[in-house]
């Protein structure tokens, strides 16, 4: 009976790796975008320009983006920024960037390919960021109050998914 109940802990392992192997892995075809690429890309789907968020990047790694912090960028896409990947080792870094921040594990994503991490402001309330890759060099972290995708979300991840990140 234990032998059984290690194989299948063996398998459920086995899958978990290969579900986050998988969810991390690009569109067949995606090609890389730069910053300004991505900027421009955004914008035509959107009508908004990203901004380089220059505390939240890393020089020679990734360049993060996110929009200017008005009330209206807030109630249409939610707060978020997109990293535009840009080392010698893509995958790497979208894999670091897709990990929880407090273990480094990247664990299995949930539905639509989302990593899901819960954090806590220094008020004390609690978040949920939603981390998902889009094309061969773009992730998104999305901030919400709830582990799940709303409208401001759904605003976002359409053209990200069908402009942005498309070949």
């Amino acid at each position: 009976m234990r032998s059984m109940r290690r194989a299948h802990k063996r398998h459920a392992l086995l899958a978990a790796l290969v579900v986050s192997a998988v969810a991390v892995v690009p569109a067949s075809g995606a090609t890389a975008l730069s910053a300004s690429q991505t900027v421009a890309r955004f914008k035509a789907a959107t009508g908004a320009k990203l901004l380089v968020d220059a505390r939240a990047s890393y020089p020679g790694h990734y360049t993060a983006l996110s929009l200017a912090p008005s009330i209206s960028n807030q109630g249409k896409y939610g707060r978020f920024t997109l990293y535009v990947v840009i080392s010698d080792d893509v995958d790497g870094d979208v894999r670091k960037l897709l990990a929880n921040a407090h273990t480094g594990v990247l664990g299995a994503p949930g539905p639509s390919g989302i990593f899901w991490e819960q954090g806590r402001y220094l008020s004390g309330g609690t978040y949920w960021l939603a981390k998902k890759r889009y094309g061969a060099n773009l992730v998104l972290w999305w901030y919400g109050s709830q582990q799940k995708v709303n409208a401001a979300f759904s605003r976002l991840h359409r053209p990200l998914l069908t402009r942005v990140a498309a070949s």
